[in-house]
């Protein structure tokens, strides 16, 4: 399979400042490219009989879009999120107590590939910031197919468009293990191979960009 210039496996500029509103355990707000979004984290925190977990701590996502009216594709991407951020989270330290993770989508200029892993590496530094116990942490990276046979990550809408596939990988910080994988379109196990060694070696830079960032809000470290 022919692959790109090498400027297309370069992730797009990170910004991002944490404790962004006062009044949440933990927040953070992140741009990766022209596609922003912020998330605030809650909890531990007490809940209705009904909703706890006498073994863990149960993880509430509210995705919020810019329109503001709810449809299948958010739940979609609450349902990921969730699943995500459950395999990060301890939270068996934290049972029978509930943890809140809202969403927030300000800008969004890369269509729904970008605006997923942007969330989740957004969800991530929030969690970070908010002192929850975690396993590890989590990098969302996303690749497509051009209809030429190319990988490109961190497509464009343009190039999301008029790809043929799209992946999704998300990797833990630990030993860089695939956490959450999904993805639309047809291609070759090849093709699915590359990608993911590609997304992987793309994680070290989102997770450098974590480290970055929380030495910045970190006397400690």
């Amino acid at each position: 399979m022919e692959n790109e210039d090498e400027n297309n496996f370069k992730l797009r500029p990170m910004k991002c400042e944490l404790n962004y509103l006062s009044k949440s355990d933990g927040s953070a707000i992140l741009a990766q490219g022209e596609t922003v979004v912020l998330v605030s984290v809650n909890g531990p925190l007490d809940i209705k009989s009904t909703s706890q977990s006498i073994e863990k701590a149960t993880l509430e996502v509210l995705f919020c879009t810019k329109g503001g009216k709810p449809s299948v594709a958010d739940r979609f991407k609450e349902n990921i999120i969730r699943q995500t951020c459950e395999t990060a989270i301890l939270g068996c330290l934290y049972p029978r107590t509930g943890i809140s993770l809202t969403i927030q989508e300000l800008e969004d200029f890369g269509g729904v590939s970008k605006l997923l892993t942007c969330t989740i590496n957004c969800a991530c530094l929030a969690l970070l910031n908010s002192g929850i116990a975690m396993r590890h942490m989590v990098a969302a990276v996303c690749c497509a197919v051009s209809e030429e046979g190319n990988l490109v990550l961190e497509p464009s809408y343009t190039q999301v468009q008029s790809a043929t596939a799209l992946l999704y990988f998300v990797f833990d910080s630990r030993e860089r293990n695939l956490v959450t994988g999904f993805t639309e379109g047809s291609f070759s196990e090849n093709t699915y191979e590359e990608a993911l060694a590609r997304c992987r070696l793309a994680s070290d830079v989102v997770f450098d960009f974590y480290r970055d960032i929380v030495k910045q809000y970190s006397d400690v470290i």
